[in-house]
């Protein structure tokens, strides 16, 4: 049986960790490893990840206690750094999961070994009115409005996105918006290159979808046209955390940087035009943005 490694890099974490770490648990499908990563925590987080795993008597939850507080990247990678597992999925401290989720993920690549990454649809659970007030009508309404194209035609495809269609859909945003979604609901290789190189310390608010453009811009990826899980949006969420304006346009300058040089053999004139021309736009905007919110005239 093909052995999954979850990583659960978590920080202030204590109202959600047992509710995922059941959801992990109960996946089938696979000889399960959790990792729990605890990015100093001062609510007891790896504390209660302990009681939880001596409760259920169960081995297969390993919980790291780290002492120096890293932020999101930085244990992101160290508790990815931990895996042992086939294949691993960075999971979200207060997302959910289905039980079938390693049968359909694990399930494609163990089906297609020349995808290195599958990733399957979520739901996205808005949890109050101060969330859905900041971030409620993008993951509710907009988003999906904007992948229902991209959703047709992978759908046509089946179950193998060859690198060019990724990458054709991607231009249409410009790269703008995260075609796979959240790190919770894809699952890599473990012996993958990107894994080896961990997520971009730069980055926070795009750091997962640069991550998963390593996948596609030379292999083809896997997807489950199904819903894996739940993505929970909320006012402590890490969504909300990044949501100030210049920060985002800040790391788009970057990542169009890394697309431009990552995919500069397949992309066209035209394709590369358009690419720095929205660069030159970013980086007025990030600029336009960060002074705005100086002065307090912009909302976070």
């Amino acid at each position: 049986m093909a052995r999954l490694t979850f990583c659960v890099p978590t920080w202030n974490g204590a109202p959600f960790l047992e509710r995922t770490l059941a959801a992990l648990l109960a996946v089938r499908g696979a000889a399960l490893e959790v990792i729990v990563g605890d990015d100093a925590s001062d609510d007891g987080s790896a504390e209660l990840a302990r009681a939880f795993a001596r409760r259920r008597g169960d081995a297969r939850v390993q919980v790291h206690a780290f002492r120096e507080r890293l932020g999101l990247a930085g244990n992101w990678n160290r508790t990815l750094r931990l895996a042992r597992g086939d294949y691993v999925c960075l999971f979200g401290q207060d997302d959910l999961c289905r039980p079938d989720f390693a049968e359909r993920l694990v399930g494609r690549l163990e089906r297609h070994p020349g995808c290195a990454l599958a990733f399957g649809r979520r739901d996205f659970v808005v949890a109050d009115e101060e969330s859905r007030a900041a971030m409620g009508d993008f993951f509710e309404r907009r988003y999906p409005e904007m992948v229902k194209p991209f959703e047709a035609r992978v759908r046509e495809l089946g179950e193998v996105i060859p690198p060019r269609v990724l990458l054709d859909e991607a231009l249409r945003f410009q790269f703008e918006i995260n075609l796979i979604g959240e790190p919770s609901f894809a699952v890599f290789r473990r012996g993958h290159p990107a894994v080896a190189a961990g997520f971009d310390e730069r980055m926070q608010q795009m750091i997962d979808w640069e991550f998963f453009t390593r996948f596609f811009a030379a292999e083809p990826v896997a997807r489950c046209h199904d819903m894996v899980g739940s993505y929970h949006v909320h006012a402590r969420g890490s969504s909300l955390a990044n949501a100030r304006l210049s920060r985002h346009y800040r790391e788009f300058d970057h990542l169009l940087g890394v697309v431009l040089e990552r995919f500069a053999a397949a992309l066209t004139v035209a394709d590369r035009a358009g690419l720095e021309a929205r660069r030159e736009e970013v980086r007025r905007l990030a600029l336009d943005h960060a002074a705005r919110e100086a002065t307090g005239t912009a909302a976070p």
